[in-house]
């Protein structure tokens, strides 16, 4: 199988998904949650109130919960406000560190210390320092095929060399990556870091399957890599289980774990976390930039602190469970409803993406313009990928920021500039 030959779920062909509603029966019912608005956006080659699928971002009516203003009016307002507004400790707020590890170790079955955690500036923050101090110009990145088109940026700054590996149903396939590792230290040039998105993927919505993350510890510990583990959609789960993270997995051992507030609370706050081992920790507090500028966002940790110790962040995860799960339903049903034949979608268990495969006769960055002038907007796939032409035939279609009734006609609109671009390419 190759990367871009990712099993894809039902379409028109074969039974509807019996627990996907009509889409508009489900729009309907928009009202019961927050009331979002589609991306309005306009540009060259772009129509006025354009429905916007192109963007992995939160529904902008869940970023400010009345509860959290309050929690900003409480932290300016008390003494602690000159301490929230100084430079923090380099491990970040202690506060903020003290709810995560309690939630952390609670939810996942951990045993985490408070000296395992970091606060960051957002996960881009934690992948940036990661590859800079874990790998070095020239050095070898392992990562999903697909994966997340910023990721790539970061450590192609970094000068790192990439190497992807292909994905089926159950993620990233084990085998080739044990083939690909081999080879790399048969030539002798050794990976030092592997970054996977284990839970609800971007681009993809995969989870990994657990045993697919026992092998790739397996290889971890046998070829002496790093895994990071970007984690930032695991609260962001519709239905099931979430498998055990890889921290859990390897307990602790050559894992750092990345999670983030932009996802579940507000992207503004520019704040996460991430957590390892001691060692990893006190490396990351240790390097320059951080010794440089202190803690991570020192006012937001503050008011988030303060936010999460009431437990409205539990509650306000709850929300946004159902509230996108409501959104992934209606994407699914109006793909069932309108998709041609072959083409084909993932079924995210969680998260913000489904990811389409086109026909070979289709091709993405047509279907792309196409659909831009009937006025939709989405993600072409060629950016997710190391080698871009393994995307020629993928699109990315986010449903978290667009209104139920605009995900609906968006992706009618969609099915039809399919049909047209097949016709241009035959």
């Amino acid at each position: 199988m190759t990367p871009t030959d990712l099993p894809l779920g039902t379409n028109p062909s074969r039974q509807r998904r019996s627990d996907a509603a009509e889409p508009s029966q489900l729009a309907n019912d928009a009202s019961a949650s927050t009331a979002s608005q589609s991306g309005k956006l306009q540009g060259k080659g772009m129509a006025a109130n354009t429905i916007s699928l192109l963007l992995g971002h939160p529904d902008p009516a869940t970023l400010l919960p009345s509860e959290l203003r309050n929690a900003m009016q409480q932290v300016l307002s008390s003494p602690q406000s000159s301490t929230a507004l100084q430079y923090a400790p380099e491990q970040g707020t202690h506060s903020l560190i003290n709810v995560l590890v309690e939630k952390i170790n609670r939810e996942q079955g951990l045993a985490l210390q408070s000296g395992n955690l970091m606060v960051v500036a957002g996960s881009t923050h934690a992948v940036d320092m990661l590859a800079r101090l874990y790998a070095r110009p020239g050095g070898v990145v392992l990562v999903e095929a697909p994966t997340y088109v910023d990721a790539i940026h970061i450590f192609r700054d970094h000068q790192l060399e990439l190497r992807s590996i292909p994905m089926d149903e159950e993620g990233l396939i084990t085998r080739e990556l044990e083939e690909q590792v081999a080879r790399l230290h048969s030539s002798g040039t050794f990976p030092r870091i592997l970054y996977t998105i284990p839970n609800f993927h971007n681009p993809t919505g995969i989870t990994l399957s657990e045993a697919r993350r026992l092998e790739m510890i397996r290889l971890a510990h046998h070829y002496d890599f790093l895994i990071v583990e970007d984690d930032v959609y695991r609260d962001l789960s519709f239905e099931g289980t979430v498998p055990a993270s890889f921290y859990a997995l390897a307990n602790g051992k050559q894992v750092v774990s990345i999670g983030s507030f932009s996802k579940t609370l507000a992207p503004g706050l520019r704040l996460g976390w991430m957590f390892g081992s001691e060692d990893a920790i006190q490396r990351c507090i240790n390097c320059g930039t951080t010794q440089m500028g202190g803690g991570a966002n020192p006012l937001a940790a503050h008011i988030v602190a303060e936010y999460c110790r009431n437990g409205h962040w539990e509650k306000h995860i709850l929300h946004l469970r159902s509230l996108y799960k409501m959104r992934r339903d209606v994407a699914l049903s109006a793909l069932d409803q309108y998709m041609p034949s072959d083409v084909g979608w993932t079924h995210p268990a969680g998260g913000f993406f489904i990811w389409l495969r086109l026909p070979k006769s289709v091709f993405a960055q047509d279907v792309k313009r196409l659909a831009l002038q009937q006025g939709v907007s989405l993600a072409a796939g060629e950016g997710f990928f190391v080698n871009p032409s393994e995307g020629e035939h993928h699109l990315r279609l986010a449903y978290s920021c667009a209104a139920p009734n605009d995900i609906a006609t968006g992706i009618r609109i969609l099915a039809q500039v399919i049909q047209r671009a097949r016709r241009v390419e035959q």
